[in-house]
């Protein structure tokens, strides 16, 4: 359903039954998120591909955390030293929500970042999920879906998933990093802190990193 459109951003939700295949690992056709794939192979090369795929999986890196004020940088560092948060692969819902947005902007032609808050309704078994999103390469602020959220908490609903996408540009081989900026860091203590937000998710279209909101402290955020 449709909340809100202004020009090329886009406000909507839907709502579904909360059944065991959406959150597992076998996404199927997901045609958007697969012409991605595939054009993003192409581009870099299938060695190149597949390294810069398993360098934004990977949490085991062992150098120590930048002693500098480059906070996107510390932050990639807490994730891929494997001491924040947990890198997986992509879930059904989170494909499902990618292809969507790839559908209307193809990512490596005209990138763009969306956002979802994922809501969860436990009498009812079921699931809420708001998206925002426009032709820009960064999302519009959700007025209209925080203010329908502070509605849905006094009706037992519950926020446990905030959820957006990274890319990067074609220098640093487009495949997003897996962890928090700065600003991003910011807005899930904002979201903690307002609407009990439970974890927060960042998808490149191949995996994900899952982080809890106790983890949240742990990032560096813009200084005051």
């Amino acid at each position: 359903m449709v909340m809100e459109q202004k020009g090329n951003e886009i406000f909507q939700y839907w709502e579904f039954e909360n059944e065991p295949l959406i959150w597992g690992m076998n996404i199927g056709e997901v045609p958007a998120l697969k012409s991605y794939r595939d054009s993003l192979e192409r581009v870099l090369g299938k060695n190149g591909f597949e390294a810069a795929v398993q360098k934004e999986a990977s949490q085991n890196d062992s150098q120590d955390i930048p002693d500098s004020g480059n906070g996107d940088r510390i932050n990639a560092r807490l994730v891929h030293s494997g001491r924040v948060g947990t890198i997986r692969s992509m879930n059904l819902l989170e494909a499902e929500l990618l292809n969507y947005q790839l559908s209307r902007y193809p990512l490596l032609s005209h990138p763009t970042e969306f956002h979802a808050f994922i809501l969860f309704h436990d009498s009812l078994h079921h699931v809420r999920v708001y998206f925002a999103a426009s032709d820009q390469p960064w999302p519009p602020k959700p007025a209209v879906i925080l203010e329908s959220i502070k509605k849905d908490l006094k009706q037992s609903w519950k926020l446990r998933y905030h959820m957006h996408n990274h890319y990067e540009p074609k220098s640093n081989n487009y495949v997003g990093i897996l962890a928090p900026s700065v600003a991003d860091a910011q807005y899930f203590a904002f979201l903690s802190e307002d609407f009990n937000l439970d974890k927060a998710l960042i998808t490149n279209g191949f995996y994900t990193v899952e982080i809890e909101s106790r983890e949240f402290p742990k990032f560096r955020t813009p200084p005051k």
